[in-house]
């Protein structure tokens, strides 16, 4: 069932910018189209200048919304996921993982997500420091470890060379990248 949502949602979605994208380059002119690249204004925007009425404001704001949900939402169900892979690999070393009780697991991460984001918004700590801090993770998830893993695993022996060490070299940036912002 959660296939076939994400499967309709998804093809929902590609309709729905295709259509607006088709839309809009068929309805302007080809210097229309560069006198609003060379502004930096929107689609919505441009139709706004022609479009009487406030229509158009209602549906920016509309789906700037929309925007921000989908952004929020997306970020927040891949972060869910992760912590509830780690919680359950870790949990079944100790216990069975058919004792867990998933509705309270789920809720607990839940909490500990909307607790996480209280504690970051009042301390107004800003989302440059949280890439700043976060890189070396990525480093070590996208760089190191599957630099290891090129030269230890016979079966990636056709991956070795010069781009390996090259993301080992970007995987090493990135574990330095909070040292180099102290520097600064």
């Amino acid at each position: 069932l959660a296939l076939r949502t994400h499967r309709i949602s998804y093809i929902t979605l590609i309709a729905v910018i295709l259509f607006f994208a088709f839309s809009f380059t068929f309805s302007i002119s080809h210097e229309e189209a560069v006198s609003a690249f060379e502004q930096n204004i929107s689609a919505l925007a441009l139709a706004a200048q022609v479009i009487p009425g406030h229509i158009i404001h209602i549906t920016s704001t509309v789906l700037n919304i929309f925007a921000v949900l989908t952004a929020f939402f997306g970020i927040y169900l891949g972060f869910h996921e992760a912590i509830k892979g780690i919680i359950l690999n870790l949990l079944s070393r100790i216990i069975d993982t058919k004792k867990i009780n998933s509705r309270v697991l789920t809720l607990a991460i839940c909490a500990f997500i909307v607790i996480t984001l209280t504690i970051w918004v009042s301390f107004r700590v800003s989302v440059l420091v949280f890439f700043q801090l976060g890189s070396p993770l990525y480093g070590i998830v996208s760089c190191l470890i599957p630099f290891f893993l090129i030269y230890k695993v016979a079966q990636l022996e056709k991956l070795r060379g010069f781009k390996a060490w090259l993301i080992l070299l970007y995987g090493i940036l990135l574990c330095l990248s909070p040292l180099l912002k102290l520097i600064e």
